[in-house]
């Protein structure tokens, strides 16, 4: 289910008739973590924790209406109502498609990264073959603006689990640090600290369903704006590379052997050196003294 801005404190009103439910409520003094405020226990490691929870629920509460935005602007672009649901989206951009193929274009919707966590590493590219008129020009950029939208929520919500999950390991860290953290503290602050912790592992539960409502939803509109606008799947596919491909070797280098060939004609023999091809005796040298016992 989908929800946006107007919705915040509807938000909060469940998480705190759920939070009804923790073994240290008392229903009519719901913590300030039930409340989507920030808790501040004045111990360093703890406030982190609970900063980051904050900017957590917050950061959550504010992409379903980003979500929605992207599908009214489509809607507006394809003249439909502005709160049709991604079926109404899809059918519509698949009949405009039908009729942009009928004058001989093809259309083709490429994405990539519905998995990645990285909003760099997605992409949405819309291949034509033909030509298009001004009103179909903007159809298909529409159409693709709204892909890299919903896949840049998608990879910002796949690292969103990631990192609500290193909060529940942290809350759960926590939780057994209370006793000593708290040691020299009075007991009300000590019950408060515990009480925010136990609604802040719920919150941060409640908060993944709800990812992961919106991550479904946005995958969704993505795949099936693809599949509805494109005629012609076989637009822009890559050829598979032959398993094996032969080089052929470069030529011979003609220096190379210039080079040699210098060097066996001024290398070849001590007389073409001017070298002395004699012996040392044949040369007149000194022989050494006989030797008389």
């Amino acid at each position: 289910m989908s929800l946006h801005r107007g919705t915040l404190h509807l938000f909060l009103l469940l998480s705190l008739t759920a939070l009804d439910c923790s073994p240290h409520r008392q229903a009519s003094e719901p913590t300030q973590v039930a409340r989507g405020l920030r808790f501040i226990s004045h111990n360093a490691a703890f406030d982190a924790f609970f900063a980051d929870l904050h900017d957590a629920q917050l950061d959550m509460l504010s992409l379903p209406e980003r979500e929605l935005n992207f599908r009214k602007s489509l809607a507006g672009e394809l003249k439909v109502e502005e709160g049709a649901t991604t079926n109404v989206l899809t059918e519509k951009a698949a009949a405009l498609a039908k009729d942009i193929a009928a004058k001989g274009t093809s259309l083709k919707l490429d994405i990539e990264g519905l998995e990645a966590v990285d909003e760099a590493d997605t992409s949405a590219q819309m291949r034509v073959s033909g030509s298009l008129e001004s009103d179909h020009i903007r159809f298909a950029e529409a159409v693709t603006r709204t892909a890299r939208s919903e896949l840049k929520l998608l990879a910002h919500l796949n690292a969103k689990n990631q990192s609500l999950q290193r909060l529940a390991s942290r809350a759960a860290i926590l939780e057994g640090e209370v006793e000593r953290a708290f040691s020299d503290k009075d007991s009300k602050l000590l019950e408060q600290v515990h009480r925010n912790l136990s609604d802040a592992r719920l919150l941060i539960s409640m908060m993944d369903e709800k990812r992961l409502d919106l991550s479904v939803e946005a995958r969704r509109t993505v795949e099936r704006l693809a599949t509805a606008v494109t005629t012609n799947a076989a637009l822009g596919a890559p050829n598979e590379p032959p398993l094996i491909t032969f080089v052929r070797p470069p030529p011979p280098d003609p220096t190379i052997n210039k080079d040699r060939s210098g060097a066996r004609k001024t290398g070849a023999s001590p007389a073409a050196r001017g070298g002395n091809t004699k012996s040392p005796t044949e040369a007149g040298s000194t022989p050494a003294a006989d030797f008389e016992p």
